[in-house]
Order: structure tokens, then C-alpha cells, then sequence
């Protein structure tokens, strides 16, 4: 009985180690959500159907300037799309996992930041 529950303790302690060790930081959770608001962008915006129905050739035209534009930072560069989501987002650090609490103009986002992953819980807009 008490090897096992050593055993038991053991791999709970080592479980506890794991998720501290892998908790992501802040700065790692800025360029996750730098990169995913990236492309969220690039999507609604660059990749929009209506573009190409509405203005043909010249909408598909635009919508490759708009992902170059995007790619190459001439936009909003990443350095300054991660200080713009550090400024605007609370991290409350469990040691064994965070929660991301990110607000930005009719955008709230919560995120779970668990073994090296972002895991999105939230999303409210309006």
C-alpha cells in the first residue's frame, strides 16, 4: 500500500513539475496572439471572397497587396502588434497553467495557456 501510494505522489509531483516547467510566458502568449490576429486579418480582410465577386482581377490584385502587406509588417509590425497585445491583455499565472484575459476595441478573448499550447476559451464581442 505505501509504494503505491508513493508511486501515486511521485507522478502527481512530477505531473505538477511538468505543467510548471511548460506554463507559457507573456511573451510567448504575444506572438500566439500577434500571429493568430495576423491572420484572422488576413482572412476577413485579404482573403474575402467579395473582393474578387465585386471588383474581378482587381479585387484578387488587392487582396495579394493586402497578404504582402500583412507578411512583410508594412501594416503593423509584429514587434508593435505584440507590445499593442501586451498592453491590453491581464495574465493571471496559476504556476501550473496561466489564463490570458485580452481586450481590445468590442473584443474580449480568454485563453488557457497549458504545456507550451494556447487553448481559447472566450470569445465576446460587442
Amino acid at each position: 500500500m505505501k509504494v503505491k501510494a508513493f508511486l501515486g505522489m511521485a507522478g502527481l509531483s512530477a505531473l505538477a513539475v511538468a505543467l510548471i516547467v511548460t506554463n507559457p510566458n507573456q511573451d510567448r502568449y504575444n506572438a500566439f496572439a500577434a500571429e493568430t490576429l495576423q491572420n484572422e486579418v488576413r482572412s476577413s480582410f485579404c482573403q474575402a471572397k467579395e473582393l474578387d465577386s465585386w471588383l474581378g482581377d482587381l479585387g484578387k490584385a488587392l487582396g495579394d497587396i493586402c497578404e504582402t502587406a500583412i507578411e512583410q509588417g508594412r501594416l503593423v509590425g509584429q514587434d508593435d502588434l505584440e507590445e499593442f497585445i501586451e498592453d491590453n491583455t491581464q495574465r493571471q499565472n496559476f504556476w501550473i497553467c496561466s489564463l490570458y484575459t485580452t481586450e481590445i476595441p468590442a473584443v474580449r478573448v480568454r485563453i488557457l495557456g497549458i504545456f507550451n499550447r494556447f487553448i481559447p476559451l472566450q470569445q465576446t464581442i460587442g
